[in-house]
C-alpha cells in the first residue's frame, strides 16, 4: 500500500482524500432541499393533530387517531364535527406544498394515512351498514360541507398519488362496502359517493 501511495503524486492523494470526505458528508447529511423546508413548516403546523407530542411521551395516539375513532364510534355529525374541521385545516396546510413536492409529501406516513383513511371513512359513513335504498339516500347524514370535504380530499389524492391510485382505491372500496357484493356494480356506483359530481361542491 505504501509503495502504491509513493507512486501517486501527493496532490492527487490530497484531492482524493478531500473528495471522499465531501462525499461522505453529503451522503450522511444530504443537502436541505426546498421540499424539506416545506415539510418542516407542514410538520410544525400539524404537530398537534397528525403527530404525537414529543413533550408527552406517555400519550401514544395522535389527536387525529382519537377524533377518527370517535367519529367511527358515534357515526353522527356531532361526533365527527371536530375531525372534519381539523381535516379541513390539514388540507389548507397541504395546499401550501408546491406541486413538485406534493408526491413526496404524500409519501409521508402521517399524511398518507389521514388522506386515505378520512376519505374511506366519509364513503362508509354515507353508505351505511347496507346499500342505500334510493339515490337521494346515498349521502346518509353528510351535508354539503361534508361533501365539499370529501371532494377536496379526492382532489388532493388525485394530485399527489395520481388518477391510477384513485381508481384502484375506488374499485376496492366498491367491492368492500357492506352488501355491495350482492349488488350490480353500476348500482354500487350510483348509490355511493363515487358517482357524485364534485363540480357541485366548490
Amino acid at each position: 500500500m505504501d509503495r502504491i501511495l509513493s507512486i501517486i503524486p501527493r496532490n492527487m492523494v490530497a484531492f482524493v482524500a478531500i473528495a471522499a470526505g465531501i462525499l461522505f458528508l453529503v451522503l450522511s447529511d444530504p443537502p436541505h432541499t426546498l421540499c424539506d423546508s416545506q415539510f418542516e413548516v407542514l410538520r410544525e403546523s400539524q404537530k398537534f393533530f397528525l403527530y404525537t407530542d414529543p413533550k408527552q411521551p406517555k400519550i401514544k395516539t395522535t389527536k387525529y387517531e382519537r377524533l377518527r375513532d370517535r367519529c367511527k364510534l358515534t357515526n353522527d355529525q356531532g361526533g365527527c364535527y371536530e375531525l372534519f374541521i381539523e381535516i379541513k385545516k390539514m388540507l389548507y396546510d397541504f395546499n401550501t406544498v408546491s406541486n413538485d413536492c406534493g408526491p413526496a409529501a404524500g409519501d409521508i406516513k402521517e399524511h398518507n394515512r389521514a388522506l386515505w383513511e378520512t376519505t374511506e371513512l366519509l364513503i362508509r359513513l354515507a353508505w351505511g351498514e347496507k346499500p342505500p335504498e334510493a339515490y337521494h339516500s346515498k349521502f346518509g347524514w353528510l351535508d354539503k360541507a361534508d361533501m365539499s370535504l370529501y371532494c377536496n380530499l379526492k382532489e388532493k389524492i388525485q394530485v399527489w398519488y395520481g388518477e391510477g391510485a384513485w381508481s384502484t382505491f375506488r374499485e376496492k372500496m366498491m367491492r368492500e362496502l357492506p352488501g355491495a357484493k350482492d349488488v350490480a356494480r353500476n348500482l354500487v356506483w350510483d348509490m355511493s359517493l363515487f358517482s357524485e359530481n364534485c363540480a357541485k361542491y366548490p
